[in-house]
C-alpha cells in the first residue's frame, strides 16, 4: 500500500494475505472506546504503508466484518503478485509482536549498513521470485525452466522485521499504535495471526508490555550554519530570557540569544538597531522527531554574534538647480519697466 498504490482489480485477488487483529479486553467484552480503536487501527495502516514503501511492494489493505469475542479486526492485503505474500506476511507478526527496535540502540555504521544489505536482499529476492512466476507463465508450454538466483544466507522473518524498525518512520508509527491502545485500559492484550480462522494461533502481546514498544521521541543533531546573516526584526534591549525576532532563510523566526557579551553590551546600549540592521552570527536550529518519524524545527540558537552590520545611510536627492526667471514688468507711470 503506497501513496502511488493503483486501484487493485480482479488479477490481484489471486495475492491475499490475511492478518488478523484481536483486541483482548477485560471480561471478554465486545466494546472498545472508539476514539482508541480509530487512532490506532490510523497508525497500524500507515505502518503498512511504510512497510510497503520500503520492501517496494504494493499492496491495498481491505477489512472485512468484525468478530466477536473482544474485538477483531480481520484485515486482507492484497498483493499485485502472489510470490510477494510469504516475504510480506513472515515479518508483520515480529514486526508488530516483538519488542525489540534498534531506534533505541546508537547503530554503528556497519549495523546500519547490515540493516540495508538486509532489506535490499529481500527485495532482490521477492524480484527474482516475481521475474520467475512471470517467465514460467510465459513459458508454459516449454520444458526449459527458470533458473533461480540464490541469494544466501537468507533474511529470517526477525532479521527483516530488525532491519525495518531501523527506519524511524516504521519504528515511530508502531510506536503511536501502542501508545494509543494504551488509552483504553480495558485491553489486556493484543494477538496477530496469519489467518481469519478463529482458531489461527497468534502472537500475544500482553499489557504489560505495551510501553516496551513505545519509543520517545529524541532530540536530533542541530543544525549548525557559521557566520550567517539574521536581519533583526525585534531585538530583546534588557536583560531576561526574552526571544530575539529576526529573518532567516527569507522567514521571521524567534531566536534565544546566547552570546552574553554581545547582550551585555546590547543592555549597556552600545548597540544600536534601526531598520535593516543585521547580525553576522552563528546559528543553530534545533530539531528532533515529529509524530510522523520525520524532523520537526524546535528552536533556533544563535551561539555567537560576530559583527553587527547597518544598512548604509539612504542616498541623499540631489537638490534641483534653482531656476532664475526673468520676469517681464509692466511700463511704469514714468514710463519706465516697472519690475515685479
Amino acid at each position: 500500500m503506497t501513496d502511488a498504490l493503483e486501484t487493485p482489480n480482479d488479477s490481484w485477488r489471486n495475492g491475499a494475505g490475511e492478518l488478523k487483529v484481536h483486541y483482548h479486553l477485560q471480561g471478554g467484552v465486545h466494546q472498545m472506546d472508539a476514539v482508541t480503536r480509530n487512532k490506532a487501527e490510523g497508525e497500524l495502516l500507515a505502518l503498512l504503508r511504510e512497510v510497503s514503501g520500503t520492501l517496494g511492494v504494493p499492496f491495498q489493505v481491505e477489512t472485512k466484518a468484525y468478530g466477536e469475542g473482544g474485538v477483531i479486526e480481520y484485515l486482507d492485503l492484497i498483493f499485485q503478485h502472489k510470490e510477494q505474500i510469504t516475504f510480506v506476511m513472515a515479518v508483520l507478526s515480529p514486526l508488530l509482536g516483538t519488542p525489540f527496535y534498534l531506534a533505541k540502540l546508537r547503530q554503528t555504521k556497519q549495523q546500519t549498513l547490515l540493516n540495508e544489505l538486509t532489506l535490499k536482499k529481500l527485495k532482490l529476492e521477492i524480484a527474482e521470485k516475481v521475474a520467475a512466476a512471470e517467465e514460467r507463465a510465459q513459458k508454459k508450454a516449454s520444458e526449459q525452466k527458470p533458473v533461480a538466483l540464490p541469494l544466501e544466507p537468507p533474511a529470517t522473518p526477525d532479521d527483516i522485521a530488525k532491519a525495518l524498525l531501523a527506519r524511524k518512520k516504521i519504528a515511530r508509527r508502531r510506536s503511536n499504535y501502542y501508545e494509543a491502545l494504551l488509552e483504553d485500559a480495558r485491553i489486556e492484550a493484543v494477538g496477530y495471526a496469519q489467518a481469519h480462522q478463529r482458531e489461527a494461533a497468534e502472537r500475544l502481546v500482553r499489557r504489560a508490555t505495551f510501553v516496551d514498544f513505545v519509543v520517545d521521541r529524541v532530540d536530533m543533531e542541530p543544525l549548525v550554519y557559521k557566520r550567517i546573516q539574521i536581519e533583526v526584526v525585534a531585538p530583546v534591549l534588557r536583560s531576561g530570557s526574552l526571544k530575539w525576532r529576526g529573518i532567516f532563510d527569507k522567514k521571521v523566526i524567534s531566536f534565544d540569544l546566547q552570546d552574553e557579551g554581545f547582550r551585555d553590551r546590547v543592555a549597556a546600549k552600545r548597540v544600536q538597531f534601526q531598520n535593516g540592521t543585521t547580525l553576522l552570527c552563528d546559528l543553530e536550529v534545533l530539531q528532533r522527531e515529529d509524530e510522523t518519524g520525520g524532523t520537526e524545527v524546535t528552536g533556533y540558537v544563535v551561539s555567537e554574534v560576530h559583527e553587527v552590520r547597518s544598512p548604509p545611510p539612504p542616498a541623499e536627492t540631489p537638490r534641483a538647480e534653482q531656476m532664475h526667471l526673468h520676469l517681464v514688468g509692466r511700463p511704469g507711470a514714468d514710463g519706465g519697466e516697472q519690475r515685479v
